[in-house]
């Protein structure tokens, strides 16, 4: 049986590139798992998939290979490999490497940052606090973004920033649940401004400090609401 979901992978697979045929696929099946293309708990069907891309099972055996390393999928004896659902573990697994890569990041960033780079902060901080007044919810996440990303270019760490964007990945499917509500919103804007009032005081331990609380509040959000849709849904959150 083929199924809609499965066919949309087969849709975005490119032979044309210049890359290996288990690279492609692996990538293909890794952006379908993470964007919500993929079921969670699906199977997997590493013959069909072959089969419809007139290729052998190799490369797709080796793709599957890879996603079992990251976690996102896991053999299952007498039945197949199945997209792996997302486990309050590795929400907190997750956030726990986060927070010790921001504190990193921002004592970097810290360590370069001149006059200009604080009062560009300091003026998306404002169009932050701007735009929540107004519930204009899709621009105070495009200043969340842009904020973080100046972070990351000033301090000029492209290894860091790598691992911290495959972080942001894994959460993808649910990532707006640490800013679901308007109040965390308001707190999530009061620590990137606090944030910005310790790197302006020259304060490296009580900007850590922030960053790590700024990154626990998240983490906190993240948790309730996560539990919350397992709830809704009569779903185990281990």
């Amino acid at each position: 049986m083929k199924y809609d979901y499965e066919q949309r992978i087969i849709a975005s697979v490119d032979f044309s590139q210049r890359r290996p045929f288990s690279d492609i696929i692996y990538q293909a099946l890794r952006d379908a798992i993470i964007d919500g293309t993929f079921p969670l708990g699906e199977r997997i069907n590493e013959k069909s998939l072959a089969d419809q891309l007139n290729i052998s099972r190799t490369p797709v055996r080796g793709a599957i290979d890879r996603l079992n390393k990251e976690g996102l999928v896991e053999s299952v004896p007498n039945y197949g490999v199945i997209v792996n659902n997302i486990s309050l573990r590795s929400i907190k697994e997750i956030y726990r490497i986060r927070k010790a890569l921001e504190v990193v990041l921002f004592d970097v960033f810290f360590e370069n940052m001149t006059d200009e780079d604080l009062l560009h902060l300091e003026s998306l901080c404002d169009q932050m606090k701007r735009a929540e007044e107004k519930d204009n919810i899709e621009e105070v996440f495009s200043r969340f973004s842009e904020y973080n990303a100046y972070v990351m270019k000033v301090a000029s760490m492209p290894r860091l920033t790598l691992l911290l964007e495959q972080l942001s990945e894994y959460l993808k499917n649910f990532r707006t649940y640490s800013f679901y509500t308007k109040e965390r919103r308001l707190r999530a804007i009061l620590e990137h401004t606090k944030i910005l009032e310790h790197m302006r005081a020259a304060d490296r331990v009580e900007l850590a400090k922030e960053v790590e609380q700024h990154i626990a509040n998240s983490e906190r959000e993240t948790i309730g609401r996560f539990e919350d849709n397992r709830r809704l849904h009569g779903a185990s959150s281990d």
